[in-house]
């Protein structure tokens, strides 16, 4: 099969895959699509419209699909699928929305690499998601701060401001919730040898290993500069797309959803 179709998002972040069958590709095609993944840190994948076995198929090419804990599998036979659903007399924060983040930062070890999302019902002129390039990011740092955050590293809790949106739907689930969790790691990664920030907002509650004068001026600014604008793409969603991203380089967020239902079909992988 010919080599995949690739052209970039929004301010460069990201990149769309076009003119493919994920129901139909080859191990060629299963390497150009993580190829293109580490290199722009999230892919869109328009019009898809997977069955839930062909969704949970494709998956499994990218790592291994995971159990996440807080939210319920779409059935027994699907239980890596999560179904993400916003009803229109909802009038709680949209799950995952109001603050970038990185999923999962709060795990010490062993944590989800990928967050893949397909769309299933979609609201229209609503209910974007909101992506942050951490590689952008981190090129247009200036070279005082670079140097400042060069081995800081950040604390990560479950019970970071984004926890409201996640306690809200576990009560709405009758999920029991779970204590909190937190995790040190390095702010500065390195993904397919290119620097991206991992500062996860929605998380994020100290930075640590800098000078304690600077510990709060870090955080603030670089909470804001993930957010400029320069560094955004808001993905507009169609019935059946497909976007998968890399926790290490990509932050997002679920934009407000008011009066309308949504339903997503999320799938997390190592």
């Amino acid at each position: 099969m010919k080599s995949l179709s690739i052209t970039s998002g929004a301010n460069n972040v990201g990149a769309y895959i076009n003119n493919i069958n994920l129901k139909d590709i080859d191990q060629n095609q299963v390497d150009e699509i993580k190829e293109t993944l580490n290199n722009f840190g999230v892919i869109f994948i328009k019009k898809q419209n997977l069955d839930p076995e062909s969704y949970q198929s494709f998956a499994k090419t990218i790592g291994q699909p995971v159990v996440y804990p807080r939210l319920k599998g779409l059935d027994e036979k699907y239980p890596f699928i999560n179904v993400i659903e916003r009803k229109p007399d909802d009038k709680n924060l949209s799950f995952g929305s109001s603050w970038l983040h990185q999923d999962t930062s709060y795990l010490a070890n062993d944590r989800p690499r990928y967050t893949m999302l397909m769309g299933i019902e979609i609201p229209v002129g609503q209910g974007n998601t909101i992506f942050s390039s951490g590689f952008n990011a981190y090129e247009k740092l200036p070279e005082e701060i670079k140097e400042k955050i060069k081995n800081a590293t950040g604390v990560f809790s479950s019970a970071g401001p984004i926890a409201i949106t996640r306690l809200e739907r576990e009560k709405e689930m009758g999920i029991k919730s779970s204590e909190s969790m937190q995790a040190e790691h390095p702010i500065v990664k390195i993904v397919k040898g290119k620097k991206t920030l991992y500062i996860s907002p929605g998380h994020l509650m100290e930075i640590k290993n800098v000078n304690k004068e600077d510990s709060n001026f870090l955080k603030n600014f670089l909470i804001e500069h993930v957010n400029k604008k320069e560094f955004i793409f808001s993905y507009e969603w169609s019935k059946g797309d497909i976007c998968l991203w890399d926790n290490l380089s990509i932050l997002h967020m679920a934009s407000e959803i008011k009066k309308c239902k949504r339903v997503m079909h999320r799938i997390t992988i190592k």
